[in-house]
């Protein structure tokens, strides 16, 4: 037979699991009261390759000062969640090394949408540029 002392241990796990489960269950059930829009899509480098790292801003026209960050993964890849309703975003990205890239898209209630953006070297940039001046 067990000791008292080693059940009121095993009661008191047992009743910080059940607290554990039913503070998870509350957070995960608050989240899930604000309906969401997904942004994603791909970075890629001027020879459309992934583009790992890039810093992504999306901001409401409406209201430009509330921001939503991410990076790239390494494929590229990014995904923002923002407040779900119809709304103008602007997504903005910037690497070291490139010309940062903006684009504008719409969301309508809750849904994905994606965006791609393509970055150029600056060196790039800077050839395209002189080539463009001395014709």
């Amino acid at each position: 037979m067990a000791s008292p002392r080693l059940l009121t241990r095993r009661g008191w796990l047992a009743i910080g699991g059940a607290l554990s489960a039913a503070v998870a269950q509350h957070a995960a059930g608050a989240q899930e009261t604000e309906p969401r829009a997904l942004l994603f899509g791909t970075v890629f480098q001027g020879s459309y390759l992934a583009l790992p790292g890039a810093k992504v801003v999306a901001n409401k026209e409406a209201s430009p000062r509330k921001k939503y960050r991410t990076v790239t993964n390494y494929r590229g890849e990014y995904r923002i969640r923002v407040p779900a309703g119809d709304a103008t975003y602007v997504i903005s990205v910037t690497a070291p090394g490139f010309v940062g890239a903006s684009r504008t898209v719409e969301v309508y209630g809750i849904e994905k949408t994606t965006a791609n953006l393509i970055l150029k070297s600056r060196k790039e940039a800077r050839a395209a540029k002189n080539r463009n001046s001395t014709e």
